[in-house]
């Protein structure tokens, strides 16, 4: 396969890294052995089917809000997000009158979710800037060729967070910028405010050897690349909200760059129940 380093075109050969793979990531065993033996022939028709002109579905079902408890319905995220990918203008808010308005309140209901005017406009929004957000990071890293940066991740933040407040900050405080407050997850607590800048340079730094080793090398695993990047990122969680979201934009931005395929978490309840229990058991969720 070809990916662009640098804005150079270069030439990987996908394996299967050693030492990287727990075959016990959940309840049930995991043997990754013929998995990736069937990612490589998933890649392949992939790339293939990327040379011609998608369906709607496969346009926009990039990923999921589900698991993060955001935004709206399957059908009204598909929707949206096929306008976006295409490069429609969406309006940022919507009469309570409108079509589309009832279908989100009507979604809201089904997941006992509050259906106020303000939750309603929430959900659009979360579904409208998660899917700019991705159509950003993947426009920077696959069709332009950047490597992921501090500049790209702050500014797909600042893009997916643009009007969602948090539970008890203002968007406009903490969209596209470091926390400087403490969070935690359960017991487990993440580094401290003042050591975020620091641990998020080296990430970058350490994305930048791992890259220019696996030009030198010629070979690449993208599903270990992502893997790995992502776990360094939600183990920082350099973000006030948005850190789940943010963290299936780096996976797939980067699936997609080297892999050519995206992974789709939690499209159904089982898939969001394993995802939960993972990022429990690891102190993450």
């Amino acid at each position: 396969m070809f990916a662009a380093l640098r804005r150079v075109d270069t030439r990987f050969t996908i394996t299967m890294a050693e030492d990287c793979y727990d075959s016990k990531i959940s309840h049930k065993d995991f043997d990754p052995d013929p998995v990736f033996q069937e990612l490589i022939t998933l890649t392949n028709q992939l790339f293939n089917l990327f040379k011609t002109e998608l369906t709607p579905h496969q346009e926009a079902y990039m990923g999921s809000n589900m698991i993060e408890k955001a935004g709206s319905s399957s059908e009204i995220t598909l929707k949206l997000c096929l306008a976006i990918f295409r490069g429609q203008e969406i309006p940022e808010e919507i009469e309570e009158q409108d079509q589309g308005y009832l279908l989100l309140k009507e979604s809201l209901i089904h997941r006992n979710l509050p259906t106020d005017t303000s939750a309603v406009l929430r959900g659009r929004g979360e579904v409208v800037q998660h899917a700019k957000a991705a159509a950003f990071m993947i426009d920077q890293l696959c069709i332009r060729g950047q490597d992921l940066s501090e500049e790209i991740l702050l500014e797909a933040h600042r893009i997916l967070t643009y009007k969602v407040d948090a539970e008890i900050t203002p968007w406009i405080e903490y969209s596209g910028v470091y926390r400087t407050d403490e969070v935690s997850a359960g017991l487990h607590a993440f580094p401290y405010h003042s050591l975020v800048p620091s641990k998020m340079t080296s990430m970058f730094r350490e994305l930048k050897y791992d890259l220019k080793a696996a030009t030198t090398s010629g070979m690449i695993d993208p599903v270990a690349l992502a893997s790995k990047y992502t776990h360094i990122f939600v183990n920082i969680h350099p973000f006030i909200d948005g850190n789940g979201r943010m963290c299936q934009l780096i996976l797939n931005s980067m699936l997609l760059k080297f892999g050519t395929y995206v992974a789709c978490i939690g499209v159904d309840r089982a898939d969001r129940s394993i995802h939960e229990e993972i990022g429990v058991n690891r102190g993450v969720l």
